[in-house]
């Protein structure tokens, strides 16, 4: 019988991609010491990123649970060219026990981010297209980190979605497609991203989770079964479909709409995290140049007494791409406490 080492040394080195990443969680059974941590300015030319590296502590205990507190080992530290930043020479002790859930994420700062509209993706050569909402400025040879893209793919469960890349790695521009000829307004370009033989993906918009309302963010404008005036403030099970561009809100208490009525929203009243940057920064909902903005929207459904549906906009873009410009390594001892 095979029996698991007491410690294990191992190695994480990934790319400083747009978004938040989590490098390390401490499994179960396991704590860990993170013995030394640094990030690379590897950019060309005269960039100064900057880098967040966190300890994360999630509460596992029963009354407690999904509390986060974050501790940030180094808050925007700014590397200068062709220079490096040490995060940990030493020991951070990393901790699983039937309380806390520990971890280490990193963040960065830089230039050149562009959004992107469209991957296509050929899952048996590898041959990935990508499309940006502007030009994205890269050239042939460039080594680029992507983002938060969303594919879709079957599986033996159905259509299901992925986040990508995962882990982190970083990619070379095999070409660069010209706008009609004129270079340096493109918004095309191909790189490789290794083959997936049996499952093509298909690209779709950001996902987005549903965080908190303001209690005002919903009026009743128009009802023949709610009074007009009324606030409504959804809560958790809200959810908002990118591709449908539909809005399902779910309330504490019943709110008397009817198909055909009409509400308005609140501007930057719902708060949402989305996949483009890796679920990191929370952002808020309707902005002023989204659809829904200042307008009346109708009910298209009544789910039942505390959800309805409405129409708020469809999302086309997701994911972020990027000049390559910070590499992240450490190294951890990971030591078994069973």
């Amino acid at each position: 019988m095979a029996v698991a080492p007491l410690n294990k040394f191992l190695t994480f080195a990934v790319p400083v991609a747009p978004g938040e990443q989590t490098i390390y969680k401490a499994p179960v059974g396991t704590s860990a010491i993170v013995l030394y941590a640094q990030v690379a300015n590897v950019g060309i030319g005269d960039s100064f990123p900057t880098v967040t590296f966190t300890h994360r502590r999630t509460s596992v205990a029963t009354r407690t649970r999904g509390n986060v507190r974050n501790n940030r080992i180094i808050k925007d530290g700014e590397i200068p060219p062709n220079d490096s930043l040490i995060l940990v020479d030493g020991r951070l002790v990393l901790e699983r026990t039937a309380l806390v859930s520990d971890s280490i994420a990193i963040s960065g700062i830089q230039s050149g981010i562009t959004t992107i509209s469209d991957v296509e993706y050929d899952h048996t050569t590898g041959l990935t297209t990508v499309t940006t909402l502007v030009p994205h400025g890269l050239s042939v040879d460039d080594q680029i980190t992507m983002a938060g893209i969303v594919f879709t793919c079957p599986s033996t469960a159905g259509i299901t979605s992925s986040i990508f890349p995962a882990p982190q790695v970083s990619f070379t521009i095999e070409k660069v497609i010209d706008e009609g000829g004129n270079v340096g307004i493109s918004k095309t370009f191909e790189t490789n991203t290794g083959i997936v033989k049996t499952l093509p993906h298909t690209f779709a918009p950001s996902l987005h989770n549903f965080i908190r309302a303001d209690k005002d963010a919903i009026t009743v404008n128009t009802s023949s079964t709610a009074t007009v005036g009324t606030k409504i403030a959804p809560i958790k099970g809200t959810i908002y479909g990118s591709t449908s561009g539909i809005l399902t809100v779910t309330t504490s208490v019943p709110h008397n709409l009817s198909q055909g009525d009409f509400v308005s929203f609140k501007d930057e009243s719902l708060t949402f995290k989305c996949s483009q940057d890796n679920f990191f920064k929370e952002k808020k909902y309707p902005r002023s140049t989204d659809p829904v903005s200042g307008i009346n929207t109708d009910v298209k459904t009544v789910v039942d007494g505390n959800t309805f549906t409405t129409f708020v906009g469809y999302t086309t873009t997701g994911g972020l791409v990027g000049p390559l410009q910070m590499e992240f390594i450490c190294s951890i001892l990971e030591n078994s406490t069973t």
